[in-house]
């Protein structure tokens, strides 16, 4: 199997930092991604309201809820990060 052409897909995460702090960006990535999917279910929960409704609302509450996933990611204390790096730590080394 030839992954050659693999190589040259440029990465999210600069390969010149640790596999400790690559692994610690994208666990932390995953953990921002995941409360902003939990936030995004929670709205869609709410009833509607017709003052609230329109296009333009509902595009900012999506912006709001991804820049509050991205700065609780780490700091919530849900401890999604800290999983991924204790099943990936050992095996990032």
């Amino acid at each position: 199997m030839d992954i050659s052409p693999l190589a040259s897909v440029p990465l999210p995460i600069s390969p010149s930092a640790s596999p400790p702090a690559n692994l610690r960006a994208a666990a932390d990535g995953f953990e921002s991604l995941f409360l902003a999917e939990v936030l995004k279910g929670g709205r869609a929960s709410l009833p509607g309201d017709d003052l609230t409704g329109s296009q333009g609302v509902t595009m900012a509450q999506d912006m709001l809820d991804r820049h509050l996933a991205q700065h609780a990611a780490g700091q919530a204390g849900l401890g999604v990060a800290a999983a991924i790096l204790r099943q990936f730590g050992p095996k990032a080394e």
